[in-house]
């Protein structure tokens, strides 16, 4: 068994495959896609202008993507699964022990080494700018995903994986998040330990692993593994919730969230709103201004885009402190 890997597939799909992909997909798959009463050449149409809108600003320039999709398009999965449903064609046909595909990972397993030498070679050979890479067991583990195989005589086996790249960092403890996410993102790690383990054996060192990563994120010992959850609503507590006005404030602490709810209940509106604490924004959020629907300053000499970032003048919902440059005085308050 090995896994194959695509190397950077999303930049090196070309549009013209992408689009030759889908017609396809669609005439192989008709009768399980509802077509909303277009046809497969009015659809290959569509794809093909939204295609022709990959265009970004940058430093105040924009620029068109040439090749490849765009990773941050809605179309991109799609088409990537699609073109690669062309690119593995060749060797569904030889028809391996186990083939098993997640956008462009792949896990297969073949009787002889031979014939899976002969599939990563069909891989490599369907595509000029598609190369996939190979990964073999090591000590007898196969990482596919965020799971670890190991497999013999027949049998085969189960644990967490957690790739190199992600440096086990979840939401710390510390940071300016509502318990109640804190607690959710601790308890799913644990669940997903615990899911993708095949015996207890496994089980025990996936679960050990949850309670390494939860310490280094600031957690208890026992945060998260050992702690009481919550039982699943009914059918009709979730439609009453989905009923209620939506509160949103900014998420301060979680003795002030408390209070506000405190509040809510004391004016006897729980059944009617429910409150949603928003974290604040993150770094990408604050820095990432490259969007063509930013807010640019449009007021001339301006005394507070010059010295900041372009558009901060029109920023709402912040407190600002700003200073004069040629009397040494301040001006703050919030808008």
């Amino acid at each position: 068994m090995e896994s194959f890997d695509v190397t950077s597939l999303y930049t090196n799909v070309s549009n013209k495959c992408a689009l030759e992909a889908v017609p396809e997909i669609l005439n192989e798959q008709h009768t399980s896609i509802n077509m909303y009463g277009l046809s497969v050449l009015q659809v290959v149409g569509l794809v093909n202008e939204c295609l022709q809108c990959n265009v970004f600003r940058w430093s105040g320039e924009y620029h068109k993507q040439i090749r490849g999709l765009a990773m941050g398009q809605r179309l991109a999965p799609v088409l990537a699964v699609a073109f690669m449903s062309k690119v593995e064609a060749p060797v569904l046909d030889r028809m391996p022990t186990i083939y098993c595909r997640y956008i462009d990972d792949c896990f297969i397993v073949c009787p002889t080494q031979l014939e899976m030498d002969t599939c990563f070679e069909l891989l490599n050979r369907q595509s000029t700018h598609i190369k996939f890479t190979r990964e073999k067991p090591q000590e007898n583990w196969l990482a596919f995903l965020n799971v670890q195989i190991h497999l013999s005589d027949g049998v085969y086996r189960t644990r967490w994986y957690r790739k190199p790249a992600s440096k086990n960092i979840i939401v710390n403890c510390a940071s300016a998040h509502p318990f109640s996410m804190k607690r959710a993102v601790v308890q799913n790690m644990f669940r997903t330990a615990r899911a993708v383990s095949s015996e207890t054996a496994e089980r025990a060192y996936s679960v050990n692993m949850a309670h390494r990563i939860a310490i280094q994120n600031g957690y208890a010992p026992t945060g998260g593994a050992s702690g009481q959850r919550r039982q699943p609503r009914t059918a009709e507590e979730s439609q009453r919730e989905r009923s209620k006005v939506t509160f949103c404030v900014p998420f301060i602490s979680d003795a002030l969230t408390a209070a506000i709810r405190g509040c809510v209940r004391k004016a006897e509106l729980q059944d009617d709103v429910r409150v949603v604490a928003v974290p604040p924004n993150n770094l990408k959020k604050q820095l990432v201004r490259n969007r063509l629907y930013d807010r640019l300053c449009t007021t001339p000499s301006c005394v507070v885009c010059p010295f900041r970032k372009v558009g901060d003048c029109q920023t709402s919902g912040v407190v600002y402190l700003i200073r004069c440059t040629e009397c040494g005085g301040v001006c703050g308050g919030n808008r």
